[in-house]
C-alpha cells in the first residue's frame, strides 16, 4: 500500500485480481477518505469518498455498486454511501435508521440474489447491539433514500461488536462468528437463516477472537483469519495468527494454516480461493503495510 493504515475496508475489485481499499486510520490516529486500487504489481491512489471514516463496513449489492455503511470519524454523524463501480465515484445517500448511525464493529452481508444486505451488531459509543436490520438494496431510489426494515431477534444472540458475518449460498445461511462486548471475545458462532429470519447457534470456534476476519471458498467453507483474542477496557489485546476453516455442512471448526505476522484490525478479501490479507496491528500495538497471501 501507498502508507500503513489499519480499519479500514476492502474487497477485490471488478472480478479482477485487482483489491480496492477504502478509508481508514493513519499511524497518527487521523482518519483518511482515500482510496486505493492494489494489484500484485503495486498499489495506485484512486477517488475518495465524501468525508473521512473509518471502522465502517462495505459489501456489494445490484453488481455495479458497494455500499458504505456506517463508521466513526471526526463528524459524529456518518451518513450511508455508495460507490459505483461503474462511475468509479462515491455518493453520499440519504439519512440512515437512527440505530445504524456513529456505529462500528457492525457487519454488513450480502444474501445472495435477493439483493439484500443483512447489517448486524455493533457499538454506538455507549452500548453494544444484538439487532439485525435488513437493507433493501433493490429499491434504491434515485434520491438515495434507503429501505431498512428492523430484525426480530428476540435476543438470541448476545449483543456483540467486531464479530463476522459471511454469507454461505451452499446452505443459504449467515455464519456469525466471534465479536466481543468490551469485557472479553467470544468463542461461539451463530447461522441466521434468511428464509424464516431466524438466529440459531452452530459450534464454537477453537479460541476466541475478535477483531477477526472471515471469508468464503468456492467448496462452501468459511475460513476465519487472525483477531484478537481478548479484551482489556475495551480494548483488543493479544493478536493471534491462527485461522480457523468452518465447515458447513458438519457444522464444526478446525484450525488452518498460520499467518505469517500476528494481526487484528487487518483486512481480507478472496479471489478464486486465494486469500489477500493487509495491514492491521500487530505486536506492540505497531501498524503494518505487510500484506500476505493464503492460497487454498
Amino acid at each position: 500500500m501507498n502508507f500503513p493504515r489499519s480499519r479500514h475496508a476492502a474487497m477485490y475489485y471488478n472480478n479482477s485480481d485487482t483489491v480496492l481499499v477504502i478509508g481508514g486510520v493513519q499511524q497518527n490516529n487521523v482518519s483518511i477518505s482515500q482510496s486505493e486500487i492494489i494489484s500484485i504489481s503495486g498499489a495506485q491512489l484512486h477517488s475518495s469518498m465524501s468525508q473521512p471514516r473509518y471502522f465502517h463496513e462495505i459489501n456489494i449489492f445490484n453488481n455495479s455498486n458497494i455500499l458504505i455503511v456506517a463508521g466513526l470519524t471526526s463528524n459524529s454523524i456518518l451518513p450511508f454511501e455508495i460507490y459505483n463501480r461503474n462511475s468509479l465515484t462515491f455518493q453520499q445517500l440519504a439519512a440512515s435508521h437512527l440505530r445504524l448511525l456513529n456505529l462500528e464493529g457492525h457487519s454488513v452481508t450480502s444474501l445472495g440474489s435477493t439483493g439484500n444486505l443483512l447489517i448486524f451488531g455493533g457499538f454506538n459509543g455507549s452500548s453494544y447491539s444484538g439487532v439485525g436490520f435488513i437493507y433493501d438494496g433493490l429499491n434504491l431510489t434515485p434520491a438515495g433514500n434507503l429501505s431498512i426494515t428492523e430484525l426480530e431477534t428476540k435476543d438470541e444472540i448476545p449483543a456483540r461488536a467486531h464479530h463476522q458475518a459471511t454469507y454461505i449460498p451452499q446452505i443459504n445461511a449467515v455464519l456469525i462468528t466471534g465479536g466481543d462486548n468490551g469485557t472479553y471475545a467470544f468463542f461461539n458462532s451463530y447461522l441466521y437463516f434468511p428464509a424464516n429470519k431466524t438466529f440459531v447457534p452452530t459450534a464454537y470456534m477453537r479460541m476466541p477472537r475478535s477483531f477477526h476476519k472471515a471469508l468464503l471458498l468456492s467448496n462452501g467453507s468459511v475460513i476465519i483469519i487472525g483477531g484478537a483474542a481478548g479484551m482489556f477496557n475495551y480494548q483488543p489485546i493479544t493478536p493471534t495468527n491462527s485461522v480457523e476453516m468452518y465447515n458447513p455442512f458438519t457444522r464444526m471448526f478446525t484450525y488452518g494454516p498460520l499467518l505469517n505476522a500476528a494481526r487484528y484490525l487487518h483486512q481480507a478479501t478472496s479471489f478464486q480461493d486465494v486469500v489477500y490479507v493487509s495491514g492491521g496491528i500487530g505486536g506492540g500495538g505497531a501498524i503494518l503495510s505487510s500484506n500476505e497471501y493464503l492460497i487454498f
